[in-house]
């Protein structure tokens, strides 16, 4: 079965994808696009979107009626075995909100999808489940430590 503008929207207001939930919506209202189109019809439109369509997908975002704060998850290595994870807008972000936590730069730091797991004791939560805890970011999302083989 197609995918639709519809479930194009939800996933991309799911996966807080600030551009393409404005620009669907944009051309939703302006009747360029309907809900049950088949997804693919958006790489058509945005291919032909004018400098009136660009510059209202802009003034969309800029006013953020929807709220929609793009956050990521960064995996950063504290030491040997030990690594951070942190919710941020960039990598420069969870960089400084790292190195003012633990008073040191961290030894690599990668981006990691939201839907991955985290262990949590004995169950999972996806980083997605974890960043609704969250009211202010950068913020902690949780230190992990490989265990030590004998």
């Amino acid at each position: 079965m197609m995918s639709t503008i519809r479930e194009l929207l939800k996933d991309a207001m799911r996966d807080e994808s600030k551009v393409l939930v404005y620009a669907i919506r944009h051309f939703l209202s302006a009747g360029k696009l309907k809900y049950d189109d088949p997804a693919d019809k958006f790489d058509e439109v945005i291919a032909n979107a004018t400098d009136r369509d660009n510059q209202a997908i802009g003034e969309l975002m800029e006013q953020n009626l929807l709220g929609i704060d793009e956050i990521h998850v960064y995996a950063m290595k504290i030491e040997k075995g030990r690594f951070a994870f942190v919710f941020a807008r960039d990598e420069e972000e969870a960089t400084y909100f790292f190195c003012r936590t633990f008073q040191r730069w961290p030894m690599n730091c990668h981006q990691y999808p939201m839907d991955s797991p985290m262990s949590l004791g004995y169950r999972f939560r996806s980083f997605r489940e974890l960043k609704k805890e969250h009211d202010e970011f950068p913020a902690l999302a949780g230190i992990y430590e490989k265990e030590v083989s004998a």
